[in-house]
């Protein structure tokens, strides 16, 4: 396997932001950038920073192969792709990411299973496939719970909270997607992130813990250091490696976890790609998570995970655009990043960096930002 050096070209599979800033950080470590583009982004910021482009559709093998004939290396940002077409693609092309963990974090149960092999904390639940299987369900794991389908991808409106027996009443119509899970719900939980680089050796570096906040399935706001405890921070550093020397993978992953006020920890998932959540780490660290995943799949030296500064990182959505441009005016001290890609909720971020997280905080919450 060679070594990819800066001024060759990079394939990247996806084209959402991650997808956009990966295709940014490999450019300014000098490499080329290749990709599959449609109609959807052909005039997006994105696009236009390509040194390659191929038309087609990124569920077509016939066009992955297209992407790979002209690149030295293949990466994924899209963590829903046809894992046998990537298996496919990995036997004809460098795809140092592989294809067998996407059926490992695909699929909610098989990640469970993966996870409690490793005898890792996991909330409790149960597979279901009817209203009956929901009642037994419960009797095991208790209410509150949530019902998800087993295969991730699908959106917030094919989950349901259950919080008493009458909201059983309400699901006699909505198992359609085949077996579903059913979750105990962690209530008051911190959710907490980590990126994990791993190379071709199967060396790992662990990047710094992010606190994370979300507000109605959508990630608003990460903060890094995150605020734990030392025990806390060491025990997901343990499992940040457990997992990162199980796992199949060659690249930069995320894993996310709850946080118990009692301080239990369970994992919440695995992300076979940088994770948003990561992006306050591209001014707060010696090097972004993105450029940890380059020099991971190049074959270059990872090198130990230096923390420069505190930083907060807003997810911008349409509605506070006003709020934000008001601010790009008087703010010449936060990082702004609008993607403008289309039909994707977040329209980019921003970024503040400090001696501290609280002032950093504070001044969110003065700008009238945070709740927008």
């Amino acid at each position: 396997m060679p070594v990819i050096y800066p001024g060759q070209m990079i394939g990247i599979i996806g084209n959402d932001q991650r997808a956009f800033l990966l295709a940014l950080a490999a450019k300014k470590m000098g490499y080329k950038v290749a990709m599959i583009v449609n109609a959807q982004i052909q005039d997006t910021p994105l696009a236009s920073i390509l040194d390659a482009q191929v038309e087609g559709d990124p569920n077509q093998y016939a066009d992955l192969a297209r992407l790979g004939d002209i690149c030295q290396v293949l990466t994924y940002t899209d963590e829903l792709l046809d894992e046998t077409l990537l298996e496919q693609l990995a036997q004809n092309y460098y795809l140092p990411q592989g294809s067998s963990v996407l059926s490992v974090t695909q699929d909610r149960y098989l990640e469970r299973v993966f996870l409690d092999d490793l005898n890792i904390n996991i909330p409790p639940s149960t597979t279901v496939v009817d209203v009956e299987d929901i009642q037994q369900g419960i009797d095991s794991i208790g209410y509150p719970c949530i019902l998800k389908p087993i295969q991730k991808g699908f959106g917030k409106q094919y989950q349901r909270f259950i919080k008493e027996p009458a909201d059983l009443d309400q699901l006699t119509d909505f198992l359609q997607l085949g077996s579903y899970l059913l979750e105990s719900w962690i209530p008051d939980a911190q959710e907490l992130s980590v990126m994990v680089a791993k190379d071709v050796q199967g060396d790992l570096t662990v990047l710094p813990i992010v606190e994370n906040d979300y507000q109605d399935h959508q990630l608003r706001l990460s903060i890094v250091p995150a605020r734990i405890d030392q025990t806390v921070a060491a025990e997901i550093n343990r499992l940040a490696n457990l997992i990162g020397q199980k796992l199949d993978y060659v690249g930069v992953f995320g894993i996310e976890f709850f946080l118990t006020p009692d301080m239990n920890i369970y994992v919440k998932r695995l992300v076979p790609t940088p994770h948003i959540s990561g992006n306050v780490l591209e001014r707060t660290l010696n090097f972004s998570q993105y450029e940890y995943h380059l020099k991971a799949i190049c074959q270059l030296a990872l090198g130990e995970a230096r923390l420069n500064n505190a930083g907060v990182t807003l997810n911008i959505q349409e509605a506070s655009l006003p709020l934000v441009k008001t601010q790009m005016k008087i703010k010449p001290d936060w990082y702004f990043n609008l993607y403008h890609l289309q039909d994707r909720q977040q329209f980019g971020s921003l970024t503040a960096i400090g001696a501290a997280v609280n002032p950093l905080l504070e001044k969110l919450e003065a700008a009238d930002l945070y709740h927008a």
